[in-house]
Protein backbone atom coordinates (compact mmCIF):
# COMPACT_ATOMS: atom_id res chain seq x y z
CA UNK A 1 0.00 0.00 0.00
CA UNK A 2 1.48 3.11 -1.00
CA UNK A 3 2.22 5.15 2.28
CA UNK A 4 1.12 8.87 0.55
CA UNK A 5 -2.43 7.83 -1.06
CA UNK A 6 -3.22 4.48 0.70
CA UNK A 7 -4.12 2.94 -2.70
CA UNK A 8 -3.03 -0.43 -2.91
CA UNK A 9 0.25 -0.95 -5.28
CA UNK A 10 2.70 -4.02 -6.54
CA UNK A 11 6.34 -4.00 -4.68
CA UNK A 12 7.61 -3.66 -8.10
CA UNK A 13 5.68 -0.02 -8.86
CA UNK A 14 6.46 1.37 -5.37
CA UNK A 15 9.47 3.31 -6.18
CA UNK A 16 11.47 5.36 -3.74
CA UNK A 17 11.31 8.64 -4.03
CA UNK A 18 14.42 11.74 -2.85
CA UNK A 19 14.54 11.92 0.26
CA UNK A 20 10.38 10.98 0.78
CA UNK A 21 10.10 6.95 1.51
CA UNK A 22 8.37 5.53 -0.89
CA UNK A 23 5.70 6.17 -2.99
CA UNK A 24 3.32 4.39 -5.81
CA UNK A 25 3.98 5.89 -9.69
CA UNK A 26 0.70 8.07 -9.22
CA UNK A 27 2.30 9.97 -6.14
CA UNK A 28 5.84 10.30 -7.84
CA UNK A 29 4.38 11.57 -10.86
CA UNK A 30 2.09 14.32 -8.96
CA UNK A 31 5.61 15.11 -6.79
CA UNK A 32 7.57 15.68 -9.85
CA UNK A 33 4.92 18.20 -11.30
CA UNK A 34 4.78 20.14 -8.14
CA UNK A 35 8.27 19.99 -8.06
CA UNK A 36 8.45 21.36 -11.34
CA UNK A 37 5.72 24.13 -10.73
CA UNK A 38 7.76 25.10 -7.72
CA UNK A 39 11.34 25.95 -9.80
CA UNK A 40 11.64 29.62 -11.17
CA UNK A 41 10.13 30.27 -14.39
CA UNK A 42 11.24 32.83 -17.02
CA UNK A 43 8.96 35.67 -17.30
CA UNK A 44 5.70 35.02 -19.42
CA UNK A 45 4.70 36.50 -22.37
CA UNK A 46 1.97 39.09 -22.01
CA UNK A 47 -1.78 38.73 -23.29
CA UNK A 48 -1.82 41.35 -26.02
CA UNK A 49 -5.46 40.09 -27.64
CA UNK A 50 -7.05 40.21 -23.57
CA UNK A 51 -5.57 43.46 -23.08
CA UNK A 52 -6.32 44.99 -26.84
CA UNK A 53 -10.23 43.58 -25.86
CA UNK A 54 -10.55 45.49 -22.99
CA UNK A 55 -9.22 48.58 -24.43
CA UNK A 56 -11.91 48.08 -27.21
CA UNK A 57 -14.54 47.36 -25.16
CA UNK A 58 -13.24 50.80 -23.28
CA UNK A 59 -13.14 53.03 -26.17
CA UNK A 60 -16.76 51.65 -28.47
CA UNK A 61 -18.41 52.14 -24.58
CA UNK A 62 -16.81 56.04 -24.59
CA UNK A 63 -17.61 56.34 -28.22
CA UNK A 64 -21.12 54.91 -27.92
CA UNK A 65 -21.73 57.56 -24.91
CA UNK A 66 -20.88 60.90 -26.83
CA UNK A 67 -22.10 59.75 -30.08
CA UNK A 68 -25.84 60.83 -28.30
CA UNK A 69 -28.89 59.62 -26.76
CA UNK A 70 -29.59 56.23 -25.83
CA UNK A 71 -29.85 54.43 -28.27
CA UNK A 72 -27.12 55.75 -30.08
CA UNK A 73 -25.87 55.42 -33.74
CA UNK A 74 -23.30 52.53 -32.32
CA UNK A 75 -26.06 50.60 -30.92
CA UNK A 76 -28.24 50.84 -33.29
CA UNK A 77 -25.48 49.90 -36.09
CA UNK A 78 -24.09 47.16 -34.06
CA UNK A 79 -26.44 45.68 -31.92
CA UNK A 80 -27.44 42.12 -32.58
CA UNK A 81 -30.86 42.76 -33.60
CA UNK A 82 -32.67 39.72 -34.98
CA UNK A 83 -34.64 41.21 -36.80
CA UNK A 84 -32.20 42.37 -38.81
CA UNK A 85 -29.79 39.88 -38.85
CA UNK A 86 -32.44 37.35 -40.52
CA UNK A 87 -32.95 40.68 -43.27
CA UNK A 88 -28.69 39.58 -43.99
CA UNK A 89 -27.40 41.84 -41.37
CA UNK A 90 -24.71 38.77 -40.17
CA UNK A 91 -22.03 40.88 -39.16
CA UNK A 92 -24.28 42.04 -36.25
CA UNK A 93 -23.73 38.90 -34.09
CA UNK A 94 -20.19 39.50 -33.96
CA UNK A 95 -20.18 43.52 -33.79
CA UNK A 96 -22.97 43.05 -30.86
CA UNK A 97 -20.07 41.61 -28.49
CA UNK A 98 -17.93 44.55 -28.64
CA UNK A 99 -20.90 46.43 -27.08
CA UNK A 100 -22.09 46.85 -23.44
CA UNK A 101 -25.87 47.99 -22.57
CA UNK A 102 -24.21 49.84 -19.66
CA UNK A 103 -21.69 50.75 -17.31
CA UNK A 104 -22.17 48.13 -14.59
CA UNK A 105 -22.32 45.57 -17.48
CA UNK A 106 -18.88 46.85 -19.30
CA UNK A 107 -17.27 46.48 -16.07
CA UNK A 108 -18.68 42.89 -15.17
CA UNK A 109 -17.53 41.38 -18.41
CA UNK A 110 -14.55 43.42 -18.37
CA UNK A 111 -13.49 42.10 -14.95
CA UNK A 112 -14.46 38.37 -16.53
CA UNK A 113 -12.17 38.93 -19.51
CA UNK A 114 -9.01 40.10 -17.27
CA UNK A 115 -9.29 37.55 -14.54
CA UNK A 116 -10.07 34.86 -17.24
CA UNK A 117 -8.18 35.58 -20.22
CA UNK A 118 -4.87 36.90 -19.29
CA UNK A 119 -3.79 33.37 -17.74
CA UNK A 120 -5.26 31.33 -20.25
CA UNK A 121 -3.79 33.15 -23.47
CA UNK A 122 -0.52 32.98 -21.86
CA UNK A 123 -1.33 29.29 -21.57
CA UNK A 124 -2.15 28.26 -25.08
CA UNK A 125 -1.22 31.73 -26.73
CA UNK A 126 -2.72 34.06 -28.70
CA UNK A 127 -3.52 32.82 -31.91
CA UNK A 128 -4.84 30.05 -29.86
CA UNK A 129 -6.99 32.23 -27.79
CA UNK A 130 -8.21 34.47 -30.11
CA UNK A 131 -9.68 31.76 -32.55
CA UNK A 132 -11.93 30.49 -29.40
CA UNK A 133 -13.18 33.58 -28.59
CA UNK A 134 -14.10 34.01 -32.04
CA UNK A 135 -15.75 31.05 -31.67
CA UNK A 136 -17.41 31.33 -28.27
CA UNK A 137 -19.01 34.94 -29.33
CA UNK A 138 -20.03 33.05 -32.85
CA UNK A 139 -21.55 30.34 -30.82
CA UNK A 140 -23.74 32.46 -28.42
CA UNK A 141 -24.74 34.87 -31.55
CA UNK A 142 -26.41 32.03 -32.92
CA UNK A 143 -27.49 30.16 -29.89
CA UNK A 144 -29.39 33.66 -29.53
CA UNK A 145 -30.54 34.20 -32.63
CA UNK A 146 -32.32 30.87 -33.18
CA UNK A 147 -33.81 30.77 -29.47
CA UNK A 148 -34.86 34.59 -29.44
CA UNK A 149 -35.36 35.31 -33.17
CA UNK A 150 -37.59 38.67 -32.24
CA UNK A 151 -34.91 39.67 -29.51
CA UNK A 152 -31.68 42.31 -29.23
CA UNK A 153 -28.91 41.75 -27.38
CA UNK A 154 -25.26 43.13 -26.82
CA UNK A 155 -22.21 42.52 -24.76
CA UNK A 156 -19.08 39.81 -24.87
CA UNK A 157 -20.71 37.39 -22.21
CA UNK A 158 -21.05 34.44 -25.18
CA UNK A 159 -17.48 34.68 -25.66
CA UNK A 160 -16.53 35.03 -22.08
CA UNK A 161 -18.38 32.09 -21.12
CA UNK A 162 -16.69 30.12 -23.70
CA UNK A 163 -13.31 30.80 -21.64
CA UNK A 164 -15.59 29.16 -18.88
CA UNK A 165 -16.44 26.60 -20.91
CA UNK A 166 -12.32 26.14 -21.97
CA UNK A 167 -11.14 26.28 -18.23
CA UNK A 168 -14.04 23.72 -16.60
CA UNK A 169 -13.27 21.28 -19.50
CA UNK A 170 -9.72 20.99 -19.08
CA UNK A 171 -10.03 20.42 -15.31
CA UNK A 172 -12.32 17.44 -16.09
CA UNK A 173 -10.28 16.21 -18.64
CA UNK A 174 -7.25 16.55 -15.31
CA UNK A 175 -9.56 15.56 -12.75
CA UNK A 176 -7.25 12.93 -11.37
CA UNK A 177 -4.64 15.09 -10.62
CA UNK A 178 -4.28 18.23 -8.13
CA UNK A 179 -4.46 20.90 -10.37
CA UNK A 180 -7.16 19.51 -12.07
CA UNK A 181 -9.25 19.24 -9.12
CA UNK A 182 -8.65 22.57 -8.18
CA UNK A 183 -9.97 24.02 -11.35
CA UNK A 184 -12.56 22.05 -11.06
CA UNK A 185 -13.62 23.12 -7.54
CA UNK A 186 -13.02 27.07 -8.40
CA UNK A 187 -14.36 27.27 -12.35
CA UNK A 188 -17.38 25.01 -10.99
CA UNK A 189 -18.03 27.15 -8.43
CA UNK A 190 -17.73 30.21 -10.84
CA UNK A 191 -19.54 28.66 -13.37
CA UNK A 192 -22.70 27.93 -10.77
CA UNK A 193 -22.91 31.82 -9.83
CA UNK A 194 -22.65 32.57 -13.09
CA UNK A 195 -25.14 30.04 -14.35
CA UNK A 196 -27.49 31.49 -12.07
CA UNK A 197 -27.33 35.23 -12.59
CA UNK A 198 -30.54 35.13 -15.07
CA UNK A 199 -32.53 33.99 -12.65
CA UNK A 200 -32.02 37.12 -10.72
CA UNK A 201 -30.52 39.92 -12.90
CA UNK A 202 -33.73 40.52 -16.02
CA UNK A 203 -32.77 41.10 -18.96
CA UNK A 204 -29.63 38.43 -19.62
CA UNK A 205 -29.74 36.71 -22.91
CA UNK A 206 -28.40 33.10 -20.71
CA UNK A 207 -29.48 31.43 -24.66
CA UNK A 208 -25.73 33.18 -25.81
CA UNK A 209 -24.16 31.81 -22.45
CA UNK A 210 -25.39 28.80 -23.29
CA UNK A 211 -23.67 28.47 -26.63
CA UNK A 212 -20.43 30.37 -25.68
CA UNK A 213 -20.34 27.82 -22.86
CA UNK A 214 -20.49 24.62 -24.91
CA UNK A 215 -18.15 25.50 -27.82
CA UNK A 216 -15.65 26.49 -25.43
CA UNK A 217 -15.94 23.80 -23.75
CA UNK A 218 -15.23 21.30 -27.46
CA UNK A 219 -12.55 23.80 -27.72
CA UNK A 220 -11.10 23.25 -24.04
CA UNK A 221 -11.49 19.40 -24.22
CA UNK A 222 -9.85 18.65 -27.46
CA UNK A 223 -6.67 21.07 -26.20
CA UNK A 224 -6.60 18.90 -22.91
CA UNK A 225 -6.97 15.50 -24.49
CA UNK A 226 -3.95 16.31 -26.69
CA UNK A 227 -1.95 17.68 -23.47
CA UNK A 228 -2.90 14.13 -22.22
CA UNK A 229 -1.53 12.34 -24.97
CA UNK A 230 1.90 13.05 -23.88
CA UNK A 231 3.29 15.38 -27.20
CA UNK A 232 1.99 19.10 -26.11
CA UNK A 233 0.26 20.77 -29.05
CA UNK A 234 1.63 23.48 -31.25
CA UNK A 235 0.19 27.02 -31.48
CA UNK A 236 -1.11 25.58 -35.15
CA UNK A 237 -2.76 22.48 -33.34
CA UNK A 238 -4.26 24.44 -31.22
CA UNK A 239 -6.01 26.61 -33.86
CA UNK A 240 -7.45 23.60 -35.84
CA UNK A 241 -10.50 22.56 -33.59
CA UNK A 242 -11.84 26.37 -32.36
CA UNK A 243 -11.07 28.04 -36.40
CA UNK A 244 -13.27 24.79 -37.87
CA UNK A 245 -16.36 25.78 -34.73
CA UNK A 246 -15.72 29.23 -36.39
CA UNK A 247 -15.78 28.61 -39.75
CA UNK A 248 -18.60 25.96 -39.62
CA UNK A 249 -20.46 28.28 -37.61
CA UNK A 250 -19.74 31.69 -39.96
CA UNK A 251 -21.19 29.45 -43.17
CA UNK A 252 -24.36 28.36 -41.59
CA UNK A 253 -25.04 31.91 -40.46
CA UNK A 254 -24.17 33.23 -44.03
CA UNK A 255 -27.04 30.32 -45.44
CA UNK A 256 -29.09 31.26 -42.73
CA UNK A 257 -29.29 35.14 -43.43
CA UNK A 258 -29.17 34.37 -47.55
CA UNK A 259 -31.89 31.99 -46.91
Amino acid sequence: MCPRCRRPVCAECLTVTDGAGHACPDCRNEMTASADESRPRPQQSGAPVTVSLLVAFALVFLADAITGPNPSWILNEGAQINGAVRNGEWWRVLTATMLHANLTHLLFNGYALYVLGAHLERSVGSAGFAALYVASGLAGGLAFLFSSPDEVAVGASGAIFGLFGAWFAASWVNRDTPQGRAGLSQFGMLLLINLALPLFVPNIAWQAHMGGLVAGAIVGFDWARRNRSGTRPTPRARLETPLLISVALLLGLLWYTMA
